[in-house]
């Protein structure tokens, strides 16, 4: 239970700085020696910009492969993987939609067709030397999978599994509602909703070999930045 109580009380710390529109606290050794401005970088000449899709949106995912030399990022149907070096060269994209049946769910439960009913990558994780675990809203209908993006730089390999699994716990139904999650032994710990209405907010651990388990239901209004 120790680790699980650790794990619950950071995913707290950044549910709650996440919800209040604030970062955690820098110290000397994190203060940039140069700063510049978006239009300062334009006016080097030496910006490479990505002006996205016309069908995708909402690039909030972000995880750093160093290792790999690449940025993967979670957006609005899609995920990316862009040379860190130069963002135009070997870029790869992979699209991951909600199916026709889900959307339509969604749209006559009364949510927005192209704000909400599409499937926005939420979470974006190391599992292991060759994969990272994905989760999206599906429509108001969490799913996850497997990301396959190899062992070595130059394998060159890029796949989404076609196997998904229930999100619920994982990701949040909602779009709009901020999550926080990390793997740990190969058991994923979130700090999300539970529920299309986004009213059951609670810290989940899910896979690995062990029962998932969460916080008390209805009792953990801490990780809802709109209650007081």
């Amino acid at each position: 239970m120790g680790i699980l109580w650790g794990t619950i009380i950071l995913l707290c710390v950044v549910a709650v700085l996440r919800s209040e529109g604030s970062e955690p606290p820098q110290t000397k050794n994190n203060v940039p020696r140069l700063k510049l401005s978006y239009k300062e970088m334009l006016e080097t000449n030496n910006l490479v910009t990505f002006e996205g899709l016309a069908n995708s949106s909402a690039y909030h995912t972000l995880l750093l492969d160093e290792e790999k030399g690449r940025l993967l990022v979670g957006a609005k149907d899609h995920i990316f993987s862009f040379n860190l070096l130069n963002i135009s060269k070997d870029k790869a994209q992979i699209p991951w939609t909600a199916s026709p049946t889900r959307r339509d769910e969604c749209k006559w439960a009364g949510k927005d067709l192209l704000r909400e009913c599409a499937h926005f990558i939420k979470v974006l994780l190391p599992f292991n030397q060759s994969h990272f675990y994905v989760c999206g809203t599906g429509a108001f209908h969490p799913v996850c999978s497997y990301l396959e993006v190899g062992k070595k730089p130059e394998d060159g390999v890029f796949t989404l599994a076609t196997h998904v699994e229930n999100g619920r716990g994982k990701s949040p139904y909602d779009p709009k509602l901020l999550t926080a999650s990390m793997l740990i032994d190969g058991e994923l710990y979130a700090g999300t909703s539970a529920d299309f209405m986004g009213r059951d907010f609670a810290i989940f651990r899910t896979l690995g070999k062990h029962h998932p388990i969460r916080t008390e239901q209805h009792d953990s209004r801490w990780l809802n930045g709109r209650s007081g």
